[in-house]
């Protein structure tokens, strides 16, 4: 990777701001949208199940719904999308087998061995199987890669954004039941995420994070100790 390129991935995730006020006249291209959304779908997820489904909303009188039961929905933002997360996403679901087999490309014998590592894994490793709630806040775990990955997709664009976890989970997800967007059985509301560009007169603070000193921490090989004398001292 070139200098140049740090320094432009740097810049935009310095730039980059949870938009509170859009210009209503904004406009995210269908092209750059696209690439937005297609940062999503080539993310990464765990045994590369993709728990995960995007639901672009462009009617408007939903919007006006989903505002109503969240406080965090932009009316003047150009695009929102709704990531969904899949229930159940274990070792006996048909979405595994159809990852594994359909997608993935797995033989019989070779899915049989994949789905033996995933429960065991889901069971003595994370414990994600102890509940159905557990379960979907694993696979909502994955869903978040997705968000990262469009999130800094859009800043690397030029695009604002707002990730949005501030609705009634109940309520969305009834709403979407109804209008028929969802079988609740199968699918739950993890996040929303909107798109556009700003308002000129919006002026975001300044980026405020914790110093890298204190983020990253570096661990180290050890000192070999040979015949009671430390090695490299």
């Amino acid at each position: 990777m070139t200098e140049k390129m740090s320094d432009q991935i740097i810049s935009a995730l310095e730039n980059r701001f949870a938009c509170k006020s859009y210009d209503p006249a904004g406009h995210v291209s269908d092209s750059d949208f696209n690439t937005i959304l297609e940062a999503g779908r080539l993310s990464p997820s765990s045994f590369g199940l993709e728990p995960w489904k995007f639901l672009v909303i462009q009617d408007r009188d939903l919007i006006d719904e989903i505002r109503a039961r969240s406080w965090g929905i932009k009316m003047d933002a150009d695009r929102t999308v709704i990531l969904l997360t899949r229930r159940s996403v274990n070792a006996r679901s048909t979405w595994v087998h159809r990852i594994l087999h359909d997608i993935q490309g797995y033989l019989q014998e070779d899915e049989i061995a994949r789905l033996e590592k995933l429960e065991a894994f889901q069971r003595d490793d994370l414990h994600i199987l102890d509940s159905d709630r557990t379960l979907f806040d694993w696979a909502g775990k994955q869903t978040y890669l997705a968000l990262s990955n469009m999130l800094t997709t859009a800043a690397l664009l030029g695009i604002d954004s707002t990730p949005i976890e501030g609705f009634s989970a109940e309520r969305m997800n009834a709403l979407l039941s109804e209008r028929g967007l969802i079988d609740p059985e199968e699918w739950g509301i993890s996040a929303m995420v909107q798109f556009g560009i700003h308002d000129p007169n919006h002026r975001p603070h300044p980026k405020q994070r914790r110093p890298f000193t204190e983020v990253v921490e570096y661990v180290r090989p050890r000192p070999q100790v040979r015949s009671g004398v430390t090695a490299g001292l």
